[in-house]
């Protein structure tokens, strides 16, 4: 495998965070006095921009750090951006992974609604800053570890692990241990949404090539549980504006704007998928119990797609732009990254079907218990939130420090302990009473979440699945076929849109709507673009109805034929 362009200095940062660990006192000392803000007027407290270069000056700008690693400062970043990685402006939504400068502010705007801390207030919380920042770098440098191709990845990966252990060693017993394994941190610098989507796939290759099987296992694990409660938390937002999860518009948008989610848990599933069903034939009843309750969270947002209706999550997955180019004057083909996605799916459905019924019997051990924590009910943005979450709860000198993030996603032992913990973290004196009930942890929604699992496993495994509505067919310029509505179809172009073949919808968000893979198809016109929208799965073809398309450009046919040859038919090649 190709080294990655522009490589960092791995050692070099690496020995940074050992030299930051090593003058932890005297960086923990200048945050503190950094944190010494009541009399700075407001501009100064909301300033992310300077508190960065304040707070970074903490750790830089102390005679412990040579000039030739003070030349490191902002490279993590700039090479993750780089990338692919840079945080999607979202004007009014947070879209950043967790920094500790934006909770130095966070922090000012509690104490200017509560009381200001003494000096042990400040240095506490400065501890649990510099604990982040570190956390940050590593997280950072998580994505470099194969850059340098597969030879030492997984050295490097166990250095990291080092600095992890070394960090927790030199903080204060009050201080919350963040996250215990860093091969969580992987997904962690995945979580802000991004305008490009093909650097997933491409880091997911890397490891996949780079590490030992052991820590694949475990990154693809922790990638598939934040995936997964990240999802179940954006059913969630919607379940408390009052729409149920049966909602068929819910359904719909769902699964039309998760194509990056669903092909990215399709990745994490069958890995995890095989190394369960080698555990049930080698009779491992603990490793078989915590790889299916991964794979039941996996799953959970919407278990009727990755179960039972497994002849739609091939077409919900594929992203076009990224699985299809052109290939010759009108043809197009299949890129490696779409390739390697069909044999995903392929070997997904393949492994679902021969391991529905153990799963079925598994299931029943991962049900919500009132009264005790379940995953199923925590709620958050993006994974790195959690740990946000975490960092600003420290504020209150009687915060829990016996969890991390892995004990987010767990699901046996410690239930009441981890309920208290995890409703806590929004409880800080300066949150309206209101708010603390309005995310107050959801007992109801998560049994409802556990019991669509459990439905639709049983449905597998008890063989009705078979039994359901055949899946209807896309018809390419076939007579007799009743033709596509036209509400499925959207165009910028305005002469389509005056013919009444398709539904207006201006470039920008049509193009921004591609590129989120919300399409089963599109093409350019002279006029505009022209897209048909992924709806057609679930409200046509999922209740059996075939439909016919007219018009189509030969690149756009052979494109649908090639992402969904077990839903297209009448295309003819070289027609």
């Amino acid at each position: 495998m190709p080294a990655h362009d522009n490589q960092l200095p791995f050692q070099a940062h690496v020995e940074l965070l050992q030299v930051f660990i090593a003058h932890r006192a005297p960086v923990v000392e200048r945050i503190q006095a950094v944190l010494n803000a009541q009399q700075k007027p407001l501009p100064f407290q909301q300033d992310r921009a300077l508190l960065t270069r304040q707070f970074e000056d903490c750790f830089f700008a102390q005679p412990g750090i040579p000039r030739e690693q003070s030349v490191l400062r902002g490279q993590l970043q700039g090479a993750h951006w780089a990338e692919g990685f840079k945080p999607r402006d979202m004007p009014g939504i947070p879209n950043e992974m967790f920094d500790p400068a934006d909770m130095m502010a966070r922090a000012f705007n509690v104490w200017r609604h509560t009381r200001w801390p003494g000096r042990n207030g400040r240095v506490r919380y400065a501890q649990t800053l510099f604990n982040l920042h570190v956390v940050r770098c590593l997280t950072l440098l998580d994505m470099r570890l194969c850059d340098a191709g597969p030879a030492g990845a997984g050295e490097r990966l166990a250095l990291l692990q080092e600095v992890l252990d070394a960090l927790w060693k030199s903080s204060p017993p009050d201080q919350p241990v963040l996250v215990r394994d860093a091969r969580w941190l992987v997904p962690v610098a995945q979580s802000p949404t991004t305008d490009d989507l093909a650097p997933y796939f491409q880091a997911a290759r890397r490891i996949e090539e780079c590490l030992p099987e052991a820590d694949r296992l475990e990154i693809h694990k922790a990638s598939l549980l934040m995936a997964g409660g990240h999802l179940r938390s954006q059913l969630r937002h919607f379940t408390m504006q009052g729409r149920s999860l049966d909602d068929k518009s819910l359904i719909l948008s769902t699964r039309r704007s998760n194509a990056l989610d669903c092909a990215m848990t399709i990745q994490h599933l069958v890995p995890l998928l095989a190394g369960y069903e080698q555990a049930v034939r080698e009779g491992d009843t603990g490793r078989r119990r915590a790889l299916a309750g991964v794979i039941c969270q996996g799953i959970s947002a919407d278990p009727e797609l990755y179960v039972n209706r497994l002849d739609l999550l091939r077409p919900y997955s594929m992203i076009e732009h990224l699985f299809v180019a052109p290939d010759g004057e009108r043809g197009v083909k299949l890129t490696p990254m779409g390739q390697r996605h069909i044999q995903l799916v392929q070997q997904y459905v393949a492994l679902f079907e021969r391991l529905a019924q153990p799963l079925h019997e598994d299931c029943p051990q991962f049900r919500p218990v009132h009264g005790t924590y379940s995953p199923y009910g925590v709620m958050f943005g993006f994974s790195s939130n959690i740990l946000e979450h975490m960092t600003l709860k420290a504020l209150q000198p009687d915060a829990e420090t016996r969890f991390s993030l892995e004990d987010v996603f767990a699901d046996d032992g410690h239930g009441a302990q981890r309920l208290a913990w995890v409703s806590g973290w929004r409880r800080l004196p300066h949150v309206p009473p209101e708010v603390l009930q309005l995310y107050e942890y959801p007992q109801q929604f998560a049994a409802e979440i556990f019991g669509r699992i459990e439905l639709a496993l049983r449905s597998r495994a008890c063989g009705d699945a078979g039994a359901q509505v055949r899946t209807g067919r896309l018809f390419i310029e076939t007579a007799g076929i009743a033709e596509l509505p036209v509400e499925y179809v959207l165009s910028s172009d305005p002469q389509i849109i005056a013919a009444g073949k398709a539904q207006s919808c201006e470039a920008t968000q049509l193009l921004a709507d591609r590129n989120e893979g919300m399409y089963l198809v599109s093409y350019q016109t002279s006029g505009g673009w022209v897209a048909i929208s992924k709806d057609v799965l679930t409200d046509l073809l999922g209740e059996g109805r075939d439909v016919n398309i007219e018009g189509l450009p030969y690149g756009a046919a052979q494109a649908l034929q090639l992402m969904y040859p077990g839903v297209v038919e009448g295309f003819k090649a070289g027609g």
